[in-house]
């Protein structure tokens, strides 16, 4: 993953905890600057993980499946080799 690419990627995470419906304020300003991105990151994991759950019309299959990928993202993040995000 290049630098711009990783930078892209923060400034994704940024804009989906400002702008989800469910938001809580995690990059709000009471978190100290440095922390900022890194929240971001977590709150953006746990947002697609609880949307998968129990979000629009997915088989229970394609839930399970979601999650299964969002499983092996970890592993792989675990190994030293991450990925991008298999939900898009």
């Amino acid at each position: 993953m290049t630098d711009s690419t990783l930078e892209q990627a923060y400034a994704e995470c940024l804009a989906l905890t400002r702008s989800h419906y469910e938001n809580f304020p995690v990059a709000s300003w009471l978190l100290p600057r440095a922390l900022r991105r890194a929240v971001a990151v977590i709150y953006t994991f746990a947002r697609q993980a609880d949307d998968l759950a129990d979000e629009g019309d997915l088989t229970p299959e394609a839930r399970l499946a979601g999650l299964a990928a969002l499983d092996a993202m970890l592993d792989a993040i675990e190994a030293g080799t991450p990925l991008m995000s298999p939900l898009g």
